[in-house]
């Protein structure tokens, strides 16, 4: 039980601050990052990319990947 309510903190808190906030986040494979965002259960956050990035950002991967992330999320059982 505290495992689960530890990541469902841990998941909030990752979605409230942004996923937008490291280099690392700046890669070539925008469906990974869009579907790491969708898991995550962060509002889409492509323009959020681009405008830190200074790799053009293909926004339709990133959204296909952000859906398939979005449908796999972990749902609370609160």
């Amino acid at each position: 039980m505290a495992y689960t309510q530890f990541f469902a903190a841990a998941a909030l808190s990752a979605a409230m601050s942004g996923c937008a906030s490291a280099a690392g986040d700046c890669g070539s494979d925008w469906y990974a990052v869009g579907a790491r965002d969708g898991r995550l259960g962060a509002h889409p956050q492509a323009d959020i990319y681009a405008t830190r990035c200074a790799a053009r950002v293909d926004t339709a991967r990133y959204m296909d990947g952000w859906e398939k992330g979005f449908a796999e999320r972990p749902i609370p059982l609160w």
